[in-house]
């Protein structure tokens, strides 16, 4: 089976142009300009710290493009990081608020004033990559927070990290509190993502231990014709196997070195698992699924599938399919697989284009089929219907639409869609997120201390 980078086509390469022009112009203009903080959705001002670690990783895709100078796009970096880095009320123990203000302090939505570890790892992560590339000063700042983090702060008393920590008062954003009961037990993209900068900690003391890592749960289920796969049962989103292929190489690692390993970290009932490939069996599902259809839900086909977290005509929407289940003969029950039986979520039809486009590193033909499908799907008055126009002030694929008799279309623009499509399309032609990721100490560091091996490189 060919692995990313591709070979692609003129006409390929130019879809893939427009639209990853289209997705960056999103993080270029969609921010506040005194801070560079990069805004969640176009219909307000609140800032997503995920969104701006995807903004900073979208910074040297940009350059190496040509749509805007190195020193401009330097610029940008540095300026994001110390706008974060300068304001001390938005983060506890190094992590982060998952939305702040553009300012850069905290912001309350709805119920929600959290730290979060999943947005925090994001935000790193971005962090690397432009600290990577730009080095100098963006290098220095990036360095400074992966290092404040102090990761040991969020672990539960079982040792695995608390989706995120919360403060008694918002008045005191800095003060007492508490971590969340919830806690990254299985093997997610967000749950392997998070732990692995947690063992990639450049501090000691801040640093969690790999056996956590191997010790998430690793659920075992079947889908034909693709064989078993590792799935997580609380949701069937596509996006919780794309998010870690933004950044960690695990197509290359895999190719270089083979599955990993869990039982050489004394964790029991846990597969060897080359995490690119399970993605790819994932991406399958989810198509095999909207084909399938059972509902005869309009929008689902072939050429459109995808169902993930995204807007929907009632509010958020987190659609999502499962594989049949395989029983784990030997393992124990809530330690070694959850005991949660999840049904199907169809979400009524609504499809999210970044999740196919996303998909292009594990299947590039059926990605590629998908995006010219829903550029040529139109309102009745003949307008596009998923695609608006950058020359008219768009940002390219919508958020999410459904098709059919009484189409919808998503109203904002968000920035953790376009973030995964435009890093993952780069990965699929060049490698060079994962170049840039891998290419950072402390991350080369943590990769040998899991026993992953490094990447291959990818670029000259």
């Amino acid at each position: 089976m060919p692995r990313p980078p591709f070979e692609f086509s003129a006409d390929d390469s130019a879809l893939l142009d427009r639209v990853q022009k289209a997705s960056f112009s999103y993080f270029w203009n969609q921010c506040d300009p005194k801070t560079g903080l990069v805004y969640d959705r176009t219909s307000h001002d609140t800032v997503t710290i995920a969104g701006v670690g995807f903004g900073l990783s979208a910074l040297p895709i940009a350059v190496e493009h040509g749509w805007v100078g190195k020193k401009q796009a330097h610029a940008r970096a540095e300026l994001i990081l110390a706008s974060l880095l300068d304001e001390p009320t938005n983060r506890k123990a190094g992590l982060f608020y998952h939305f702040l203000n553009p300012d850069g302090t905290p912001r309350r939505i709805g119920t929600e004033l959290v730290v979060s570890t999943v947005d925090s790892a994001i935000l790193f992560s971005g962090a690397i990559v432009a600290g990577s590339y730009f080095g100098g000063d963006v290098a220095d700042l990036a360095d400074r927070m992966f290092a404040d983090a102090d990761w040991t702060f969020f672990q539960n008393e079982q040792g695995f990290l608390s989706l995120g920590w919360k403060p008694d008062s918002d008045d005191a954003p800095t003060g007492d509190g508490k971590l969340l009961p919830y806690a990254w037990l299985d093997c997610g993209d967000e749950h392997r993502l998070t732990t692995l900068l947690a063992v990639c900690a450049p501090d000691p003391s801040h640093r969690i231990k790999p056996d956590v890592y191997y010790g998430l749960r690793r659920q075992i289920g079947r889908h034909e014709p693709v064989g078993e796969v590792v799935w997580f049962p609380y949701s069937g989103a596509l996006f919780t196997a794309l998010f870690a292929h933004c950044w960690i190489d695990y197509a290359g690692i895999a190719e270089e070195h083979g599955p990993d390993d869990p039982a050489s970290w004394g964790a029991a009932h846990r597969a060897r698992v080359d995490w690119w490939e399970n993605s790819r069996r994932l991406v399958h599902l989810q198509r095999d699924s909207a084909i399938r259809n059972p509902l005869g839900l309009p929008t689902l086909g072939a050429d459109a599938w995808g169902m993930t977290a995204c807007d929907g005509p009632e509010g958020y929407l987190v659609p999502g399919v499962f594989p049949e289940r395989v029983r784990m003969i030997g393992a124990m029950p809530d330690k070694d697989y959850s005991t949660y039986e999840p049904t199907d979520r169809w979400g009524g039809g609504v499809v999210a284009p970044y999740a196919a486009a996303s998909s292009i590193v594990f299947e590039p033909e059926l990605a590629l089929r998908a995006m010219r499908h829903y550029l040529r799907l139109e309102w009745p008055d003949g307008r596009p219907l998923a695609w608006r126009d950058p020359a008219e002030g768009g940002y390219g694929f919508v958020d999410s639409f459904r098709a059919g008799d009484v189409p919808w279309v998503a109203e904002d623009d968000v920035a953790i869609d376009h973030g995964p499509m435009l890093l993952m399309i780069e990965n699929a032609r060049s490698g060079l997120i994962w170049d840039l990721f891998a290419s950072d100490a402390s991350v080369r560091a943590g990769l040998g201390r899991l026993g992953l091996g490094l990447p291959p490189k990818r670029r000259p």
